[in-house]
């Protein structure tokens, strides 16, 4: 052991000897320190971060010249050539923070875009990671932004008064059929996805590219990151589990590797639950990175991901007073592999390949429910740069999908349906001016299983009012073809269809934006039946429509008070809709009028410490009382939610170490989701019922991360 230990000494001090030191500290032009920022050279994976005190110290052996990079969130990137030749450099860099001005017109009506470079950008990957309410959730954060509604007992996205499954997710331009891990009744879900996989998020309510299809309410558009800037290695333990990741960064191409184990074993015994589980919910998921540079313009992208998560409780069947045991087993697979690059100065190319496969096992009181659902996508997007003002994007895709469920009780029932989707679009954008830019495009679609296509005109368009400012319009039509809950028991007539109408005024100046956004909302063609859970083909039709109006309001602040950044948003809701087994046209469940958010994020510079806090309200939600003469008559309290976090960076033996806490619902808010009523009336003729609450009132979480 001691020999080993001498000769790994002398390695090292060989090592060393050979290698050259760049060293300095990075500061904004106020003369602040930049922290964590990443140092590396281009081309290679000799890097590093800066400290606390915007100091970093890099070891390399290259030589001759090389182009060292300085990057970090909010700033734009900082290049120098220099001449290596053995003898260390001291360096002093100040980077420049991101302008965000509008400079020209761009078309913004119905588009939260969440980019490092785009203009227009709203929340990027580390806005949503550090947002308090949503403990690292992608759909988490985008609840806290105008257009969402809170919906507690569910955890996916409904944007202006469209049910869960109108807001569709694609990664990289490919459909992500199952992007939520599989729930349970009444428990909320998460994304499957760390919102650090991803350089790009853009959240769309409405009026979104004819590029996508197969959403009436809501597209979430995630890009996933490109090469790996240096090699890292980073373990985390959690009060909930632990996690592992790696990346590693060559030339032309980099791997990243990670893995999770999440089990709510010991968060249980900490925090009072209002359910009886019976095996902690447990989550194992597994992705893989590779990217590779092609030729000079190319980029291969390729991601695959395991998930597995499993649960098991006494479900409250308070009609019969009995707990009823209910377990769940969900396997999840998605893999997908992209091109993006430039066939000439004209032709610009993105394609790629997608396949989603969705396990679940639900067991109920002894009786299994098998459910297995597949996707699998080809897609290609060509954009001609027509002239300088006229660029033309065209494309075509193939989704196919197959579902299977199988039921046993007495004996055993089979369902089976499979559904091709070719669909194609055209989208022509002309900059008629500095000030005024036009966006058409049509898209069309047909579905094998309704036997039926149709046609989607889409129109967006923006005119600069000012500097600082300007005015957009869309409008479009969208068609969604009914899932497979509905068509396995009696194939419908024709796709659902929502109309949208938007109209967006924003302003942004010096880290400051504005946005107000005036929308209407018609749907046509919902699915309708006149018995919840019938299995009469007859009783299913096309005959819901529905309406949703109403107005969003957003502002950002990131300068008046420095390391201050924070945003409020506010949404007025008019939504009503006949559609299920609706009686009549009535307010959804999931539907409060207002909702608002305030998320306030401060750095201390000086402590090296990030501090977060939400405010999330909601005004009274419908709920069916079934002891009222009408239906959804009755009002839930509304919902009050403060949740914030604390992380804390420093260094651990020259490596990177991150404490993070996170606490939801810090003051125990009583809030109530709604109402189960029995099925039949008691002796007294009333129906009982009980209150949807929350699974655990408060908790926290704790992390502890450290990067090699």
């Amino acid at each position: 052991m001691k020999y080993g230990s001498i000769i790994l000494l002398a390695l090292l001090t060989i090592n060393v000897t050979a290698q050259q030191t760049i060293s300095g500290t990075i500061t904004d032009k106020k003369g602040h320190p930049v922290i964590n920022a990443n140092i590396y050279f281009e081309g290679s994976y000799d890097g590093t971060t800066s400290d606390a005190n915007g100091s970093f110290r890099l070891l390399t052996d290259l030589t001759g010249s090389q182009l060292l990079v300085a990057s970090f969130i909010g700033y734009e990137k900082y290049t120098r050539e220099l001449r290596l030749h053995g003898e260390d450099t001291i360096l002093v860099i100040e980077m420049k923070a991101q302008v965000s001005e509008i400079n020209e017109v761009v078309i913004t009506a119905g588009i939260f875009s969440a980019s490092d470079k785009k203009k227009s950008a709203t929340l990027n990957s580390f806005d949503i990671a550090t947002t308090a309410s949503a403990m690292g959730d992608i759909y988490g954060a985008y609840a806290t932004m105008p257009g969402s509604q809170k919906v507690g007992e569910d955890g996916m996205l409904f944007v202006r008064g469209g049910d869960s499954y109108e807001t569709k997710t694609f990664m990289d331009g490919m459909l992500v059929q199952t992007p939520y891990f599989a729930k349970m009744p009444d428990i909320p879900t998460r994304g499957r996805y760390s919102p650090l996989l991803f350089s790009e998020t853009v959240f769309s309510t409405g009026g979104y590219s004819a590029e996508f299809g197969q959403a009436l309410s809501s597209v979430v558009d995630l890009t996933t990151n490109g090469l790996e800037t240096e090699d890292k290695t980073s373990i985390s333990i959690m009060t909930v589990g632990t996690n592992a990741s790696m990346g590693r960064r060559w030339a032309n191409s980099s791997l990243a590797i990670s893995g999770l184990y999440a089990n709510n074993a010991l968060h249980h015994k900490l925090f009072k639950q209002n359910i009886e589980w019976t095996k902690d919910p447990v989550i194992g998921d597994g992705s893989l990175m590779y990217r590779k540079k092609i030729g000079e313009t190319g980029l291969l992208k390729t991601f695959c991901s395991y998930n597995y998560n499993g649960m098991r409780m006494n479900y409250d069947n308070f009609e019969q007073g009995t707990m009823d045991d209910l377990e769940m087993v969900n396997h999840t697979i998605y893999a997908n592999s992209s091109y993006t690059g430039e066939l000439n100065e004209k032709w610009l190319i993105r394609s790629g390949v997608a396949y989603n496969q969705d396990f679940e096992n639900i067991t109920y009181k002894g009786d299994p429910v098998h459910t297995a659902h597949s996707a699998s996508v080809v897609k290609l997007v060509l954009t001609h740069l027509t002239t300088e003002k006229v660029k033309i994007r065209m494309g075509a895709e193939m989704i196919h999908e197959a579902y299977g469920q199988k039921i046993e009780l007495d004996s055993t029932f089979r369902l089976e349906l499979t559904n091709l989707q070719p669909s194609m679009f055209v989208e022509p954008e002309i900059k008629l001016s500095t000030n005024f830019a036009l966006r058409l495009g049509a898209r069309s679609e047909y579905s094998s299983l309704l036997e039926k296509g149709d046609i989607s005109p889409r129109i967006s368009a923006a005119y600069k009012t000012g500097t600082h400012s300007q005015v957009s319009l869309a409008y479009g039509k969208f068609h969604q073809t009914p899932g497979f809950e509905t068509m396995k028991i009696a194939p419908a007539r024709s796709a659902e269809k929502s109309d949208h109408y938007i109209l967006n005024f924003q302003y942004k100046r010096n880290s400051r934006i504005f946005r107000i956004e005036a929308y209407i909302k018609k749907y046509n063609d919902l699915v309708k039946y006149s018995e919840l859970y019938s299995q009469d083909p007859l009783d299913y039709n096309n005959n819901g429509s529905g309406y949703a109006r109403g107005v969003d309001l957003f502002w950002r602040d990131q300068a008046t008070i420095k390391g201050l950044d924070y945003w409020i948003s506010y949404s007025y809701l008019d939504s009503e809709r006949d559609y299920k087994d609706f009686p009549g046209r009535v307010a959804p469940s999931y539907a409060s009028s207002h909702n608002l958010s305030l998320v306030c994020k401060y750095f201390f510079t000086k402590l090296s410490t990030f501090a977060g806090m939400t405010y999330s309200f909601a005004s009274p939600r419908p709920y069916d009382d079934k002891n009222s003469n009408e239906f959804m008559n009755g009002r839930t309290k509304s919902y009050n939610d403060i949740s914030m976090n604390i992380t804390y960076i420093t260094q651990l033996f020259g490596n990177q170490l991150v404490i993070h806490t996170n606490f939801t619902n810090l003051f125990g808010f009583k809030n109530v989701y709604g109402y189960s009523f029995s099925n039949t009336p008691g002796e007294d003729g009333l129906y009982a019922s009980q209150p949807i609450l929350p699974s655990v009132g408060r908790q926290a979480v704790l992390l502890m991360l450290i990067s090699f």
